[in-house]
């Protein structure tokens, strides 16, 4: 569905504002990747792993990746982990060898940088093959890209790096580190959803990033994506929220 301007912000302000909805507040937990990416911190991770009943993923550095799993009770909760992060400025090499070793130690789920820089100088022939090499070494692993949104800042550009993601096959396109200044917004999420649906693909997922620390905020993305994509689609499978603080608000 195509919206005028006007109509694009009235809908964000209206998911803003919207009261909350017991149904969609029940959602949450399932959606949340439960994530801790600060200083190798074995009591912090044994303590995410205590409070990750019933979210979708636990999402760490490399180093915890072992842990993690050893420390999970609930098999069906993945355990998710980052390439190519924060800085995006890993080589290829390197990236790839960071992957290999994440899905040694168990990792299911691998979190990768878009090379945002090359990206923003115009190299996009280098960003494809970037993407196409980590999707092919992440085969059977879900791939989330992580297009540093707050970087780009500017909808257009958002809206291309999101469909190089689409194009080269990932599974999610995923907001941002957290770890800049500007993390993942409303208007970010309607731009990335107005692609995903344009695309008419129904495998493509969004993982919304950076700064979701409280219901009503979370309320506010899962409201917007219900209005724009259907309820069937506020799934593991499509929607994802990385947070660390969020799970103790709930």
């Amino acid at each position: 569905m195509t919206h005028t301007l006007q109509e694009a912000n009235a809908l964000i302000e209206t998911a803003r504002l919207a009261p909350i909805e017991p149904h969609l507040v029940a959602l949450l937990r399932s959606l949340i990747d439960l994530t801790y990416l600060g200083e190798d911190d074995d009591h912090a991770i044994d303590a995410l792993c205590t409070k990750a009943k019933g979210v979708a993923a636990v999402c760490v550095y490399p180093y915890a990746i072992s842990r993690v799993k050893k420390n999970l009770s609930d098999n069906a909760i993945k355990i998710a982990t980052v390439a190519n992060f924060p800085e995006a400025k890993d080589d290829l090499g390197t990236v790839l060898n960071q992957i290999d070793q994440a899905i040694d130690d168990g990792a299911e789920e691998i979190d990768v940088v878009l090379p945002y820089h090359h990206f923003l100088e115009g190299n996009f022939h280098q960003v494809n093959g970037f993407l196409a090499a980590v999707r092919q070494q992440c085969s059977r692993q879900i791939l989330k890209i992580i297009i540093e949104s707050g970087a780009l800042l500017k909808p257009p550009l958002i809206r291309l790096a999101g469909q190089m993601v689409i194009d080269n096959g990932a599974d999610f396109i995923k907001t941002s580190t957290g770890k800049i200044e500007v993390g993942a917004t409303l208007e970010t999420a309607y731009t990335l959803l107005t692609l995903i649906e344009q695309n008419q693909n129904p495998l493509i997922g969004l993982k919304l990033s950076g700064g979701i620390r409280t219901v009503p905020e979370a309320h506010a993305y899962l409201y917007l994506a219900r209005e724009m994509m259907g309820d069937a689609w506020l799934k593991p499978k499509t929607l994802r929220i990385g947070a660390s603080q969020l799970i103790d608000a709930l």
